[in-house]
């Protein structure tokens, strides 16, 4: 079980970012994506995550697919409703979070669940409660996002990328905001995800967060 991605290519206004790179994560893995800046790990953790789109290459999670790679190489993408079941096999913690801000913590959780009807919203509910509760976040559930801490928010975050029971969860740049004891407090809640079977991308600069909390790292110099 994992993602694969075989053969991506990628580039914008004529300036190849990444060619013909092939990745894989299988469940459990924490794999840290590293390299300098505006060599592509945000661009190619995107196209996983279906913001962007591939030029060439395949992509798929399990049986679910995002595209594939048609005879003359061009990614060809599937339908909406395939993409949305991909889509529930992914999850993404955003740099900046990215909570709506005009919503408490519970109803951010269980905003996408309800509205895609994967399930009730008292089911919902009851699931948000205990994921925030494992995240020691849940006393803040009826608060808004402007109200917590840049570390409180991504434990929101991470409950909020987790409610689908995502086979991927990707994070970019977790560490960026937080002071060395908050992050070593987020690595230990990936490591806690990762050991139930959930693959882990990791996007970081933080070369000593990767090496602490990593299985495998990647170099974003193997993308071209």
């Amino acid at each position: 079980m994992g993602l694969k991605a075989i053969n991506i290519s990628k580039e914008f206004n004529d300036i190849k970012v990444i060619k013909d790179f092939d990745f894989a994560i299988e469940a459990g893995e924490i794999v840290t994506l590293i390299g300098k800046s505006g060599t592509g790990k945000t661009t190619f953790m995107r196209l996983l995550n279906q913001l962007e789109k591939a030029d060439n290459g395949t992509i798929f999670i399990e049986d679910d697919y995002l595209c594939r790679e048609t005879a003359n190489g061009k990614a060809e993408y599937v339908s909406k409703k395939e993409r949305l079941a991909y889509s529930n096999q992914i999850g993404m913690v955003f740099q900046d979070y990215q909570l709506f801000p005009n919503l408490t913590i519970l109803e951010n959780c269980i905003e996408a669940p309800t509205a895609q009807k994967l399930m009730s919203k008292e089911q919902a509910v009851k699931k948000a409660e205990l994921l925030l509760g494992q995240m020691d976040i849940l006393g803040k559930k009826d608060e808004f996002p402007g109200t917590l801490s840049g570390g409180q928010q991504q434990r929101v975050a991470i409950a909020r990328a987790m409610m689908l029971n995502p086979q991927i969860l990707c994070f970019d740049e977790p560490t960026s905001a937080l002071d060395r004891d908050t992050a070593n407090g987020v690595g230990k809640m990936i490591q806690d995800i990762a050991a139930d079977g959930t693959g882990i991308l990791i996007v970081t600069h933080d070369i000593e967060f990767a090496e602490q909390y990593g299985t495998r790292s990647v170099s974003s110099d193997s993308f071209i």
